[in-house]
């Protein structure tokens, strides 16, 4: 669950999100429930490195008030990820594209943002890992920023993608 401390979203640390990844993993795995993760990136306007940190808490503050309860977000160095439990891919890109819309420096944003954002979903059979997961929505992040897509790429929809080892 996500923790609240008035209108701020309390970001869980790596450990803690690994810990809850797995359970949430082995839980979908266990009962055939959705599962989705999601990376995003963000970049403030280069010209404006100090910019940085403003951007990080405009982040946050979107994602506080545009997540559910029930997700999982832990901050990373240069990025976020998010556990939506009960969440299939569809669902996901809905959760993503309101949370970008939020992003725009038109909805508020304090500085230019390039937002990229990649999520993997739990498959059919739940044959995968947390680690594989994790690994799934990294490519569709680096799929995503590479390419400069402003649109939600999932790991299901890059052609041939295939974790790297």
């Amino acid at each position: 669950m996500t923790e609240r401390t008035g209108n701020a979203l309390l970001m869980f640390p790596p450990d803690v999100f690994q810990m809850l990844l797995d359970h949430e993993v082995s839980k979908s795995q266990r009962y055939g429930d959705s599962l989705t993760l999601v990376e995003l990136l963000f970049e403030a306007d280069p010209a404006h490195p100090e910019s940085r940190g403003d951007a990080e808490l405009f982040v946050i503050e979107v994602l506080t008030h545009q997540l559910r309860e029930a997700d999982i977000p832990c901050a990373l160095a240069d990025r976020f990820r998010i556990l939506m439990p009960a969440t299939s891919t569809p669902g996901a890109r809905t959760a993503c594209e309101r949370v970008r819309r939020f992003l725009h420096p038109e909805n508020g944003a304090p500085v230019a943002l390039s937002v990229f954002m990649g999520m993997a979903s739990m498959p059919m059979d739940h044959s995968i890992s947390g680690d594989e997961l994790i690994q799934h929505a990294s490519l569709a992040l680096k799929h995503a920023h590479t390419n400069r897509l402003s649109s939600v790429v999932a790991f299901s929809d890059i052609p041939d993608a295939t974790p790297e080892a």
